[in-house]
């Protein structure tokens, strides 16, 4: 074979017609043909590999492969260069000169998530977040009748056995008034099995907490930030599908907004990272995890009539519900009383157009709509004003909005409107409490 290789590379040489050698070797992988113009190589090497120059027949300088004839494996044939890891460069004009190559030490490394993907890249993510995924299994019944069993994931974000999942889960809906009562079955990745206890349930997020008690230590998940991910970013859903455990599937995320409105979803607009990872029954509680094996979100559910459509609770809102859960036992949710709509440049001009009269704004959210007797129509608000200014700061979206009230239920909170004919006015609203079943 090695002969036959040399013989292929010599009368490469001889001749001007197209040659392709596809070298394979086991630490890299590579392709290399021949033309007219001369020899190019594409080859992939793993950063442990680029710091060892003896393994190779290359040596690498400011970016660039260099074959080392003395240490090929097929002779000495014509030398080569090609790009590490390029970055993407711009059109160029054939009379300009090409930009000197950067030193690839100075690249900056891809950002957390989304970088390059490795062979290792998601079985090393899949390490990681593996053995803090549990399966539970929670009995499910009618007037103390066992009906059956309710079935997910769910991961230990806590060495004292905090378990995150979804509340619909663990909680039995036709009881709800031993939910957090409930027992629940929790199987480790390990093996070891506990009887774990529901600690908060949160319906409307469908987020919830259950707890476990452990003699011997337990494997924890690090969470990570949902508002770095971008769409396109890599991710994985670690679970328990249809009871099998310890299932990985991996995909992107296809957005990282996707309203409930969206989804047909009532009540308080929420926002989920939507991602094409494969989800199924069991799948739900479980972590959607980045490429550094960072919890980012909670799978909670799937569009049946169609692949590819999964959704999850963005990390960064569970830590909210989280420090809810702390402080007060449940989340407190503020409630005015407005139907909202957050405006850009182009509903903006829409609007004006169709009624002149329409407020002279840039950005800001929309009311077109005030329920009676809500803490919105005592403040005075009236369908049409849009917010521009809520408590002092300016709001372009509702999320800012919800964001600045918190849990701030029987505050005052200074509220600036813009309205038709050029008139500006600041109310004082107070939010209730808004209803849980609502």
């Amino acid at each position: 074979m090695m002969n036959l290789l040399r013989r292929a590379v010599s009368s490469s040489s001889k001749r001007s017609s197209l040659i392709r050698i596809v070298a394979v070797a086991t630490a890299t992988s590579g392709v290399v043909y021949s033309t007219d113009i001369g020899t190019r190589i594409s080859v992939a090497i793993p950063e442990s590999i680029r710091e060892s120059k003896s393994l190779l027949p290359w040596w690498i300088s400011n970016g660039l492969i260099h074959h080392r004839p003395e240490l090929s494996l097929f002779g000495n044939f014509s030398a080569f260069s090609a790009r590490v890891s390029p970055k993407p460069e711009a059109p160029e004009d054939n009379n300009e000169k090409r930009a000197p190559v950067e030193d690839s030490d100075s690249v900056k490394p891809p950002p957390s998530g989304g970088g390059f993907l490795g062979r290792d890249t998601i079985a090393n993510a899949a390490a990681r977040i593996g053995p803090a995924v549990v399966n539970l299994s929670v009995p499910q019944g009618f007037h103390g009748i066992t009906t059956g069993k309710s079935i997910g994931s769910g991961t230990i974000i806590d060495a004292d056995g905090t378990i995150l999942t979804c509340a619909h889960v663990v909680v039995d809906f036709q009881s709800l008034g031993q939910s957090s009562k409930g027992r629940v079955d929790v199987t480790l990745q390990d093996g070891r099995t506990f009887e774990g206890v529901v600690l908060n349930a949160d319906l409307q997020s469908d987020i919830a907490l259950v707890k476990i008690n452990s003699k011997t230590p337990l494997p924890t998940a690090k969470l990570g930030f949902s508002n770095k991910l971008r769409p396109g970013d890599w991710v994985i859903a670690v679970g328990c599908p249809l009871s099998l455990q310890n299932t990985i599937t991996a995909g992107i995320v296809s957005c990282v907004d996707r309203k409930s409105s969206d989804l047909g979803l009532r009540g308080t607009g929420r926002e989920y990272l939507q991602t094409d990872c494969a989800i199924n029954a069991g799948n739900s509680g479980g972590p959607l995890v980045n490429l550094d094996g960072e919890v980012v979100g909670v799978n909670i559910m799937k569009v049946l009539a169609a692949d590819g459509l999964g959704f999850s609770v963005p990390i960064d809102s569970v830590s909210k519900i989280i420090e809810h859960f702390k402080k007060s036992g449940r989340v407190i949710r503020p409630w005015i009383g407005l139907k909202m709509i957050e405006l850009n440049k182009m509903i903006i001009a829409q609007l004006k157009e169709r009624y002149p009269m329409f407020p002279d704004v840039e950005k800001g959210i929309l009311v077109p709509t005030v329920i009676p007797g809500s803490p919105g129509d005592r403040a005075g608000f009236k369908p049409g004003d849009v917010v521009v200014r809520f408590d002092g700061k300016p709001v372009e979206t509702i999320k800012e909005l919800i964001e600045i009230m918190d849990d701030r239920v029987g505050q005052r909170i200074r509220v600036v409107v813009e309205r038709s004919s050029k008139e500006t006015v600041t109310l004082e609203v107070i939010p209730e409490e808004a209803n849980p079943d609502v």
